[in-house]
């Protein structure tokens, strides 16, 4: 009996010496992973492809927009906060369909061109087709704006940036662009019969902030509690 009960102080003991250590191992990684989550701020504009020589461009119809040149539409960063700041250019998906709520992920890839947004001849685009340093669409709408003479175009962007060591981080975003010397009206004519339009150019914005601290330290309680019953398990045994 007494045999009992020194074992079973000496696995309460255990337990109660394990809660803190698990826990505090626990924000240590979950630290750990917020930091090389990516975070911060981008604005970025369409790039260049030297050769054949093509501007990134959009054509925009009701249900989608699709980006050219292809298999690569590059993009520069013109302004970045946060460790955002290791990259200078991306590559932004083939199409984004607004019918069905999805689009080519990842949507976009940040990584590093010799000149930001610009593929010269022989540049090594390694960096931003490898799918490391991302960001996902998850949903996507748009609005039409009148503006003088102009419309206006803006595209609500909706999703998740993953980093190149797996954290992901909630964001989104908008792309903007325009058409000269019309109406709304006019647009909204050409999207429900059908057409399209062609050749615009655009610019956008990204934005990625980390998870809230109140869920690390539920990742933290939940860490504990398997912890005590990885060890009641064993002391049963």
């Amino acid at each position: 009996m007494i045999g009992f009960k020194s074992k079973l102080l000496n696995a309460t003991l255990a337990i109660t010496a394990a809660l803190p250590l698990a826990t505090a191992g626990l924000f240590t990684s979950a630290g750990s992973a917020q930091a090389a989550a990516l975070i911060g701020e981008i604005q970025f504009t369409g790039g260049f492809t030297a050769s054949p020589f093509a501007s990134s461009q959009i054509t925009f119809s009701q249900d989608a927009l699709t980006f050219t040149p292809q298999p690569i539409t590059p993009i520069g960063i013109g302004s970045a906060t946060g460790n955002f700041s290791a990259f200078n250019s991306g590559n932004i998906g083939n199409i984004i369909s607004f019918s069905s709520k999805v689009a080519d992920n990842p949507f976009i890839d940040f990584g590093y061109l010799t000149y930001p947004g610009f593929i010269s001849p022989g540049e090594n685009t390694s960096s931003i087709t490898d799918g490391l340093n991302t960001f996902t669409l998850t949903s996507s709408s748009y609005k039409l704006n009148e503006s003088g003479l102009n419309v206006g175009i803006d595209v609500a962007l909706f999703g998740f940036f993953t980093s190149a060591t797996g954290e992901i981080s909630n964001g989104g975003g908008n792309l903007t662009f325009q058409v000269n010397n019309t109406s709304v009206a006019s647009v909204n004519t050409i999207l429900t019969g059908g057409g399209s339009i062609s050749n615009l150019s655009f610019s956008g914005g990204t934005f990625a902030t980390v998870p809230e601290p109140a869920a690390l330290l539920g990742l933290g309680a939940v860490g504990g509690v398997m912890v005590m019953s990885r060890r009641r398990k064993s002391f049963v045994k």
